[in-house]
């Protein structure tokens, strides 16, 4: 069998098995639960079989050896002192080196063919039933691990469906052995099971069973670029079922009954098929989160530290896209927090805390967005010496003798701004939060800052669910249209019945009461510089759009409602120095482009 085509799957559930094991360790380090052992040894057993499969020899002697020095701690013969614990962690770093070495092509062998053992007499016919775990990456790979510890068992007569069709795309994992010999049936439960990924096994009478195999539901890996296009061209179907509903409301008279139901049955498909793209592309925020724990642990290690890293929400979802995304803002945050954040043991201890730092990396939904986390328990952002280096590079006036959060954060995240005294393999470039400010605005998300002197600092990177399609209000300001995310849009009402009074707040901005409400009012056509058209009677006045965002109202100026639509959002690229008012663009159905409002920024 061609074993080319499963190399890609065996490298990304390696690194899968790995990533688990590196949790294992770490919950080992903690609590010295020989359990934890147990998940340690599964995942070295499993990489160890399909290495074997692959013929990726170096990787198999390596996984063979992690079980070796694993296999008496888990049978409790060897204590888990400090020194075993630090080799595994040596061992499975070895092992991540060795199976990345594979994937570069330095450790691929030919694959070589054991010789047929001599199979025992045989005195009985049973059936082996065998259904692999629904998401197995190496179907055939390991039917053909199956098969073999069968065969040094038993004498295999024949395989449904055929050995030689294992390999192809439509093998779901769902196959039986028929064989003759004697073997007591737990010994070849067992054996069959310590092929790893089988999800059952049953052994049955020959005569008692069907020919026909059980078929279990199927799951595919595809390449995420095969996603991106398919989005793609979901998204522009959506422009098309618009520009295609708008047509047929422009014709003249009556238009016809069977166009017209046709066209609402195509907007609707069109719609579930957008609808369907976006859920396969939704993954959980672990498949980040577990990244980092390793990288905590290690990082304390070297700056001589104790941390705790705790984490929560992580089966909320978010685009693919997205997650690719947010894996290195948060790198730099959580590094930020270790480097700069936390105090060591002794200094933590003299001021009343626990010796061992926390940090938190957390994820929740707020309206139709995601809010992202990194919270530590340390010293916190000192304000005053981060003014006076601000004053002294010119990046805010000597008068100004406070910074707000918002303020700290603008000087934090100028590019090359550093407190650090020297430059580190950590920090010290000042490159840290301007990275994740200039990456989570390109995202079309905004970041926040909260910190207490000698409390800790919280992060916070606010986010779109996903950045392909979002309902919208399209509003006219001035000679062109915006778009609004409606998901932050709490009403829209006649600005003519409304008080605007010129009435000022404690920040001295404009204000406007709405249902009792007293809140900031926000002139989009000044803001954005729009040139000022007076009134006609087709535009129905001007409007209120109250917007909410981070719990804080304001109602924008607009001069015209347009419609309420779906949207195909494109990123828009920050530019040093332009305006900041966006977040994204989108192309209507007619063609013409709108600019997406960060609200938050607006607010």
């Amino acid at each position: 069998m061609d074993t080319s085509r499963y190399a890609a799957l065996f490298f990304t559930e390696s690194r899968e098995h790995l990533a688990a094991m590196d949790t294992a360790l770490l919950a080992i380090e903690q609590d010295r639960q020989v359990a934890h052992v147990d998940t340690l040894f599964r995942g070295m057993h499993t990489i160890k079989g399909m290495a074997a499969a692959m013929a990726f020899e170096a990787v198999e002697q390596v996984a063979h050896a992690l079980e070796a020095r694993c296999d008496p701690l888990r049978r409790g013969e060897v204590p888990l002192t400090d020194q075993e614990i630090a080799a595994l962690f040596d061992g499975v770093d070895r092992l991540r080196a060795t199976v990345d070495a594979a994937a570069n092509g330095q450790t691929a062998l030919a694959p070589t063919v054991a010789a047929p053992s001599s199979p025992p007499s045989p005195t009985n016919r049973r059936v082996i039933e065998i259904r692999l775990v629904a998401d197995c990456p190496l179907p055939g790979v390991r039917a053909v691990l199956v098969l073999a510890r069968v065969r040094s068992l038993l004498t295999v007569r024949s395989t449904q469906p055929p050995e030689a069709t294992w390999a192809e795309e439509k093998f779901d994992g769902a196959f039986a052995i028929t064989v003759e010999g004697d073997a007591e049936e737990r010994v070849i439960v067992e054996s069959v099971r310590g092929a790893g990924d089988v999800a059952r096994v049953e052994v049955v009478d020959a005569r008692d069973r069907e020919a026909a195999p059980t078929q279990v539901a199927r799951t595919v890996r595809i390449d995420a670029s095969r996603l991106d296009a398919l989005l793609d061209l979901a998204g522009e179907l959506v422009i098309t079922r618009d520009r295609l509903v708008r047509a047929l409301e422009a014709v003249d008279g009556p238009p016809d009954r069977q166009v017209q139901r046709a066209t609402r049955e195509t907007a609707r498909l069109i719609s579930a098929l957008h609808t369907e793209v976006l859920e396969a592309r939704m993954l959980p925020v672990r498949e980040v989160f577990d990244r980092f724990p390793r990288l905590v642990r290690d990082t304390a290690r070297e700056l001589g530290k104790e941390v705790m890293l705790s984490t929560e929400g992580q089966e909320i979802a978010l685009d693919r896209s997205l997650l690719d995304a947010i894996g290195e803002p948060l790198l730099h945050l959580l590094r930020n927090a270790l480097d700069h954040g936390m105090e060591l043991p002794d200094d933590r201890e003299r001021v009343g805390k626990l010796r061992s730092g926390q940090l938190v990396l957390r994820a929740a939904r707020d309206r139709a967005s995601v809010v992202i986390q990194v919270q530590d328990d340390g010293r916190g952002i000192d304000r005053d010496a981060v003014r006076t280096r601000a004053a002294a590079q010119g990046l805010i006036p000597d008068s100004m003798t406070t910074l707000s959060d918002e303020a700290l954060l603008n000087v934090l995240a100028h590019p090359g701004f550093s407190m650090a005294t020297h430059v580190s393999t950590l920090s010290g470039r000042g490159v840290g939060v301007d990275v994740v400010n200039t990456r989570v605005r390109a995202l079309g998300g905004h970041l926040e800052l909260e910190t207490l002197a000698g409390a800790g600092t919280v992060f916070t990177l606010r986010l779109p669910v996903t950045l392909a399609i979002a309902r919208a209000v399209l509003v006219r300001v001035g000679t062109s249209l915006y778009a609004i995310p409606a998901a932050q849009v709490v009403e829209v009402v006649d600005a003519e019945q409304r008080d605007l009074s010129p009435s000022r707040d404690a920040m001295q901005r404009e204000t406007v009461t709405v249902r009792d409400h007293l809140m900031p009012l926000v002139d989009l056509a000044v803001l954005f510089d729009e040139e000022i058209l007076p009134a006609t009677d087709a535009d129905g006045g001007q409007y209120l759009a109250v917007v909410e965002s981070a719990g804080r109202r304001a109602a924008l100026l607009v001069d015209g409602l347009v419609a309420q639509q779906d949207i195909v959002v494109k990123g828009l690229d920050p530019v040093r120095g332009g305006s900041h008012w966006f977040s994204g663009a989108t192309i209507l159905g007619d063609g013409t482009p709108a600019l997406i409002v960060d609200v938050h920024r607006v607010v």
